[in-house]
């Protein structure tokens, strides 16, 4: 069926397989109607669960990565060797690539 959304593309391996048919059962009808349908109830019941699981720091960033679409930084500002010579006020690119450089870019 068209979409207007992207696609994903899962490889049904004997993990994969094994999960389908054991929840199976305990998935509503609708939600079984197709191997895609059930990895989409799958996933976003997944999602709840670790969701209701995770600790408040998790959970705020859940709600930034879904209001703002921030993303946690990959590296430590701390480990950022500063740029040799004095700062340029008039110069953001050395802030910018340091932001690029902590979030994994």
């Amino acid at each position: 069926m068209a979409s207007r959304h992207p696609r994903l593309g899962v490889t049904r391996d004997p993990e994969v397989e094994r999960a389908l048919t054991l929840t199976e059962p305990l998935l509503d009808p609708a939600e079984t109607r197709s191997a895609a349908a059930q990895i989409r109830a799958l996933t976003l019941r997944g999602a709840q669960a670790l969701l209701a699981g995770a600790g408040p720091e998790s959970q705020l960033q859940a709600r930034l990565a879904e209001r703002y679409g921030a993303r946690p930084g990959k590296g430590s500002l701390l480990e950022l060797d500063p740029p040799p010579g004095q700062p340029d006020p008039a110069d953001a690119a050395p802030a910018s690539d340091a932001l690029q450089w902590v979030r994994g870019e």
